[in-house]
Parts: structure tokens; sequence; C-alpha cells
């Protein structure tokens, strides 16, 4: 049984692959549903965007599908503050099913009022709005040392009057490593089915494949002190090395930081966690180069 689920897995990976490659020279910018770059994982955004290796939560399965598995059940409530004004808002539910995880996420991320402009003549008009609505449900689960997790998705960007749908797959693994590591790989918003433009050109959805390396050690103090670097590339974006460092303290309070090298507008990154029993919350703060900063907040209650 165990080995017919790696094999799916494998499998769900493998067939990911081609629809990653067939966008994977798109030029940079050239990606619809900008909104699905952002992640929403409250632990990975202090990280700077790393932490493929590091997840074990329901919060974190935005980043890596497999989280899933390394968490008991549950679920978490978050709400983002984007630069421009635009907001983000998810719940993640994490639900045992025998030795299994059934996984489903809703998460929506738009911004109203949004300044019209028209070319000729150049002159401002009605202010509109743009969203993205992302539906998605799997399944999660341990296999022959192998956390994995595997999800469908659908996905809706609407800007003013014009909508574009999508389907999308998203898988993810995790293995623990001798002497303190561990190691975790993801591909995300991989589309098998996408509507077209209203002129009939290709719609490109934000593709990414992220692989991560984490350490992890206990030092003097009750502290666990974690080390996360990641590689990440997006179908229209450069290679990015998200790097972050995670101290945690009895397990009740965590401070982070990270910094996404090569990332496009990059900045630091910075956040605290407070868990207490069954329950947890979460405050980031990420950076931009260019515009103001971004908050998230996030509560988890574990069962």
């Amino acid at each position: 049984m165990r080995f017919r689920l790696l094999t799916a897995v494998l499998t769900i990976l493998i067939g990911i692959a081609p629809a990653f490659a067939l966008t994977l020279d798109g030029q940079e910018g050239d990606a619809s549903f900008g909104f699905l770059k952002f992640s929403l994982s409250p632990r990975s955004i202090a990280l700077g965007g790393a932490g493929m290796a590091l997840v074990d939560g329901v919060a974190d399965v935005d980043l890596n599908p497999a989280a899933a598995a390394r968490d008991s059940g549950g679920i978490a409530l978050g709400q983002g503050y984007l630069p421009f004004g635009s907001k983000a808002n998810y719940v993640s539910w994490n639900i045992p099913w025998k030795d299994q995880r059934i996984t489903v996420q809703a998460r929506y991320l738009g911004e109203e009022n949004i300044p019209g402009w028209s070319d000729l003549p150049f002159r401002s008009t009605a202010a509109y709005g743009a969203h993205t609505l992302k539906l998605q449900a799997g399944t999660a689960g341990n296999v022959l040392g192998f956390a994995y997790g595997v999800s469908a998705a659908y996905a809706q960007n609407n800007i003013a009057d014009v909508t574009y749908e999508t389907g999308l797959l998203n898988a993810g693994l995790w293995h623990e490593l001798p002497a303190g590591f561990s190691t975790g790989f993801s591909v995300l918003n991989a589309d098998f089915w996408t509507t077209n433009g209203r002129d009939g050109s290709k719609i490109i959805p934000p593709t990414a494949v992220q692989a991560g390396l984490a350490y992890t050690r206990n030092i003097p103090g009750h502290t666990r002190l974690s080390l996360a670097v990641d590689a990440r590339k997006r179908n229209d974006e450069k290679l990015a090395i998200p790097v972050g460092v995670e101290a945690c303290w009895q397990n009740l309070l965590s401070v982070r930081a990270g910094y996404p090298f090569q990332e496009p507008e990059a900045s630091p990154a910075f956040g605290l966690g407070l868990h207490w029993s069954r329950y947890g919350f979460d405050y980031e703060y990420q950076g931009n180069a260019e515009l103001s900063g971004a908050h998230f907040w996030a509560l988890e209650v574990s069962y």
C-alpha cells in the first residue's frame, strides 16, 4: 500500500514537470494570476520565502503540501495587508483520516478602487478592482520515511470585467536527514487547464518549483535554532535564493528573519510566533524595496 502511495506521488510530480517546462521560457513578468505568487504561509513569509524543509503545520501547506503530513490536524485562519491596499484572506483545514490527512484550503487576494487610465487620450477613467480566488483540496501522509502532499486547485483571476480561470496541481515532499538536517521539495500552481484571454492569448499561471535544505540544533537556554536555505524558480522570474533563520524558545516563542536573495524588489522580512497548548498566533512583516511593506497575521488551532 505504501509503495503504491509513493508511486502515485512520484507520478504526479513527474506529470507536473512537463507543465512547468512548457512555460519555463516565459519572459519576466509574463505570468498572469499574479496574486498567486504571494505565499500566505506565516512562517515562510518571515523567513524571506524559505522554509521548504522546516514545514510542520497546517499553515505551511501553502509553501509545501507535505506540511500537512507533519501535523496532527488543525485549522489556520489568516489575513495579510499588502502594498497598494491589497488584502489577503485564507483558511487552511487539515483533517485526520486514519493515517492520512485530508487538506482543504481557500484563499482570496484582492484590491479595490484601483485608479484607471486610458492610453488614448491619456486621462483617468473609472476605478476598478482585481482579485484572485483559489480553492484547493488534497491529501497528505507518510511513506518510506517521506512526508508527501498532493492537491488539485481551481483559481479565478478577475481584473475589472475580465475573468480568467485555471486548474492547478500542487505536490510536495519532505524528508528528515541525519545530523539535524532536513530537505523539502514542491511544485506549485502547475496548470493543466487554463482559459485564454479575451483576445485569444494564452494565460500563464505562475508555476513555481522550490527545493530547500534546513539545519536544526538545540543550543543552551532551552532554545532550538534553525537555518533554512531554498532555491525557487518561477516560470517568469529568475532563480531566487531565500534564506531564513528561526530561534524557538521552549516551543513557546519563535523569532524569525529572512531575505530572498535575487528576488525582484528583495527586502528583509521579520516575524514572531506565540504557541501555547493547542493554540498559536503568528505575525510577520515582509519588506519591499520599492513599495510599502506587507503585514500578515494568522491564528492556528491544533487537535
